[in-house]
């Protein structure tokens, strides 16, 4: 997988490493929402096929049905929050220590990924003011060539980390490392970043943990989080010339969340799936993608009871890219629903099954068949296809009505999808 190239493909991940502030917000962040909402009305039938939604929004939602894009029925139900495990951090946590807020579709991890720590941070984020700009011949900034920019970049969080007691249990330093009390050491680097629900606050992050050390609790750790920031930005002035190479630190505090599973050794083993999207004997796992997107949705009327019209929103088409184990971009998802690779393949699958998603605000897991290939390359022989590991996409509850009668929404939503071709 990691051979297969981004070529033609917007990059729309931030592959960057650190812990940086600032990121990328759509008016969509889920990260700081309590209240729960009603379920979603599914998606339509259709020629094109595509991804139905059902399901309710986390948080006591209430109950709700539609009709799936696919031609077949689906329903939902609100539901609360999970609950978190007993111990972590190193000390006893309450049922909730391990459970993460909520948080938006592109900071999930991947399938197979579960929690198994969680640390407070409180610390700062340190800023060095650099300057920028073209330089001279003999190497002046902006003699000759233009006028000099300064600017407080991210040179490195320094914070320690807390247990559900208060107790210190690590720090968090340059890479971005994590380093436990135990010894053992996580480095990351950054795939995914959101803005805060806080518009003070650094970022929301996923991180994909790209080597450990050492025997403790963090040898296994696969993903980390960082939620829940407070503080932590650069500062909005003082970087000029005069302070060129001094250093900032703003004072910040987070809650990061490890996991482990759904890691590279993992990636290409076949999911445990409901048995209604279970692919046949005769096929084999090829392909695994992770996809991070939007599902979009039309405002539709209809002839209601006495010709008065009724109004909903529609499924139309999913709009994702999708990336590799290592977060490199290889795809593209669009209406068909079809996947289409950076190297030029197609395929096109139509749903045949499909089965509830665990969390109730996620759009359902599904079984899709192979109706049409184009193009040599990974997506040729295709066979099946599996949707799993849901997040978000559900439609929305309310905003569709006579003034908005053919407008669309662009609802987040993140999955994995697995490929998988005939045996030979």
């Amino acid at each position: 997988m990691s051979a297969r190239t981004g070529r033609g493909i917007m990059m729309t991940l931030l592959l960057a490493t650190g812990c940086g502030s600032g990121g990328y917000g759509d008016g969509n962040t889920q990260g700081g929402g309590t209240s729960g909402s009603a379920g979603a009305t599914g998606g339509s039938g259709g020629s094109g096929g595509g991804e139905p939604a059902t399901g309710g929004a986390t948080e006591s939602g209430a109950a709700g049905t539609g009709a799936a894009g696919d031609g077949s029925s689906g329903t939902g139900a609100g539901g609360s929050s999970g609950t978190g495990g007993t111990t972590g951090g190193g000390g006893v946590a309450g049922t909730t220590w391990l459970t993460p807020p909520p948080f938006p579709p592109a900071l999930a991890p991947p399938a197979g990924a579960t929690v198994k720590l969680h640390a407070h941070a409180v610390g700062a984020q340190i800023y060095t003011c650099t300057a920028s700009g073209a330089t001279s011949a003999d190497g002046g900034a902006g003699v000759d060539g233009g006028a000099t920019t300064y600017a407080w970049v991210l040179k490195a969080p320094d914070a320690k980390l807390y247990d559900s007691n208060d107790a210190q249990i690590g720090t968090h330093g340059a890479g971005p490392s994590w380093t436990w009390s135990d010894g053992s050491v996580a480095n990351g680097a950054k795939v995914a970043e959101l803005n805060a629900p806080a518009a003070d606050a650094i970022s929301w992050l996923l991180l994909r943990v790209t080597s450990t050390t050492g025997a403790g609790v963090l040898s296994d750790a696969t993903y980390v989080q960082r939620l829940n920031t407070a503080g932590g930005k650069a500062p909005a002035d003082g970087c000029d010339a005069t302070t060129v190479g001094t250093d900032a630190r703003s004072g910040y505090s987070a809650d990061y969340y490890f996991y482990s599973g759904g890691g590279a050794s993992a990636w290409l083993t076949a999911p445990e799936v409901p048995s209604a999207i279970a692919v046949p004997t005769d096929v084999r796992l090829a392909v695994h993608d992770r996809a991070s997107g939007m599902q979009i949705y039309n405002c539709a009327a209809s002839a209601g009871a006495g010709g008065t019209p009724t109004y909903a929103w529609t499924f139309k088409a999913p709009d994702a890219l999708l990336v590799d184990m290592n977060f490199t971009p290889v795809a593209l998802h669009g209406a068909g629903p079809s996947w289409t690779a950076s190297d030029g393949s197609v395929v096109v699958a139509p749903e045949i099954a499909r089965a509830d998603a665990p969390r109730a605000d996620a759009i359902p897991w599904l079984l899709l068949k192979e109706l049409s290939t184009s193009g040599p390359g990974v997506f040729s022989d295709v066979a099946f296809v599996q949707r799993i590991n849901t997040s978000g996409g559900v439609a929305p509850t309310t905003g569709c009505d006579a003034s908005t009668v053919n407008t669309l929404v662009r609802v987040p939503y993140a999955a994995d999808y697995y490929f998988y071709v005939t045996k030979t």
